[in-house]
């Protein structure tokens, strides 16, 4: 698994991939309809000590991403407590209106069949043999990070 600085994705792929604001309002703006679906969301039962957040954006019905937040528990009790109230609203809520959030990095590369995360989106039944770009994303708040996977699913580019 090799990250990337920069995609190698050409034209509209690339467009969304090194897209800087939210991907939940540029879906909005393409497609007229965004719905967010929770997936899973609490304590990772392999290490007791991280939290995660799964969910798929949604347009027209269609799963378009999917995306993973993980963080430390302890830090959802502080730094990160405004999590806990998200519900089905967008991560984006929140990375892009607080002043005191920074991105720190963001990583691209191609999930394959074999990995772990390609078997666990093939389980939710939201790909089948398709090659998929995820991108990664670590942000900051009050010196605590959560790290943010997004997999841009095969619907999304099929619909461009």
């Amino acid at each position: 698994m090799i990250w990337l600085k920069s995609p190698t994705a050409k034209g509209k792929e690339f467009l969304w991939l090194t897209e800087e604001g939210s991907l939940t309002e540029r879906l909005q703006k393409e497609f007229n309809d965004v719905k967010v679906d929770v997936i899973h969301e609490g304590i990772v039962l392999e290490k007791s000590t991280d939290y995660i957040r799964e969910v798929v954006i949604k347009s027209h019905n269609e799963p378009m991403i999917f995306a993973k937040t993980q963080l430390k528990v302890s830090d959802l009790q502080d730094a990160w407590i405004c999590l806990k109230t998200l519900g089905q609203q967008s991560l984006a809520n929140i990375l892009f209106k607080d002043p005191d959030i920074s991105r720190v990095s963001l990583l691209y590369r191609i999930c394959e069949p074999g990995e772990t995360l390609y078997s666990h989106l093939k389980s939710l039944e939201y790909i089948d043999k398709e090659i998929l770009w995820v991108r990664q994303a670590e942000w900051e708040r009050h010196g605590k990070s959560i790290l943010l996977t997004e997999v841009f699913l095969p619907n999304l580019f099929n619909q461009l």
